[in-house]
């Protein structure tokens, strides 16, 4: 049986690209936040690794939902469910999210970017200038929101797979949670790799911070991934089948143990805690435990879409 192709395959890798930049996109925009309460304040535009995130969130989620598209059987017919919506429908109710969580999120660059923007303009549209202070009276309300809505899409991931009942791998109630964990996780990588890309401080206190709240996700995902695997072995019949099958022996098994937990958990890990035992962070460091981050996420995405459709209850 070859890894892609399979007979009870539904969902090719297409879905986990989307997956994985709703994911991505979930969990920068919950970093760029962080930054701006915890740390930079009204200054948070100032920094690469804001700027970073406020740029992965929108693009993620927009290349998403291309991909969404053009994977549909009529991708002409793509705007029926974004005006028809089946609150029964996983997928409906995922979307519904999705839409809010795109308002949200520009109502709140809009707060974040507001005195750049109105520099720029200087004046000469004064509708813009209106525009973004009235808006930016309801940013304490938007960042909540938006919290909230970026919290509820890096779930729904691990939900729309959840909603496969017929797989006893992806019918589990741990893979929401891991999803999101997850998610967060590739969302901090993104906004460290994007940041010191646009030239910020990779020793600033903006890495320091990530990386403080880094490591704890990092060992509550291992923690997630441990719980959902030996829940499928204990609960036995198929669902011990596929978790066997899956990080078992073979091309999927590989993926698992070389590339999500060697490369996406262990190494990230080790060298989050190298450098905060070291005196100064490079932007070597950042960079590589970022990227491995990012793939390892990547590979889970993929590793759970495809070994989960493998065994059929």
């Amino acid at each position: 049986m070859s890894p892609f192709h399979f007979d009870s395959l539904v969902w090719p890798w297409p879905i986990a690209i989307y997956l994985f930049l709703a994911g991505i996109s979930a969990g920068a925009i919950c970093f760029a936040v962080l930054l701006k309460h915890f740390k930079l304040g009204r200054d948070a535009y100032k920094s690469g690794f804001v700027q970073a995130a406020c740029l992965i969130a929108p693009l993620a989620v927009f290349a998403g939902l291309g991909i969404l598209v053009i994977d549909l059987t009529k991708p002409f017919d793509f705007w029926k469910i974004l005006v028809f919506y089946n609150p029964t429908s996983v997928m409906s109710v995922g979307v519904a999210v999705l839409m809010v969580y795109q308002v949200a999120l520009f109502a709140w660059l809009a707060c974040v970017f507001k005195i750049p923007v109105l520099n720029w303009c200087n004046g000469r549209w004064p509708i813009v200038s209106k525009t973004f202070n009235a808006i930016a009276k309801y940013e304490a309300t938007i960042t909540g929101l938006l919290v909230m809505l970026a919290l509820s899409l890096g779930a729904y991931t691990g939900f729309l797979l959840s909603a496969l009942t017929t797989y006893p791998m992806l019918n589990n109630p741990v893979l929401p949670l891991l999803f999101l964990i997850s998610g967060l996780s590739s969302g901090a990588a993104g906004t460290l790799l994007g940041g010191v890309l646009l030239n910020g401080n990779p020793d600033g206190k903006e890495v320091h911070f990530i990386h403080n709240i880094e490591i704890p996700i990092i060992l509550l995902e291992i923690v997630l991934l441990f719980t959902f695997f030996a829940g499928l072995i204990l609960t036995g019949g198929q669902s011990q089948v596929a978790a066997l099958a899956a990080i078992g022996e073979g091309f999927w098994g590989w993926i698992f143990w070389a590339g999500v937990v060697v490369v996406g958990l262990s190494m990230p890990l080790a060298f989050n805690l190298f450098m905060k035992a070291s005196a100064k962070r490079k932007f070597s460091y950042v960079a590589v435990t970022a990227s491995c981050s990012l793939m390892g996420v990547l590979l889970l995405r993929n590793f759970i879409l495809y070994t989960g459709q493998m065994t059929i209850a």
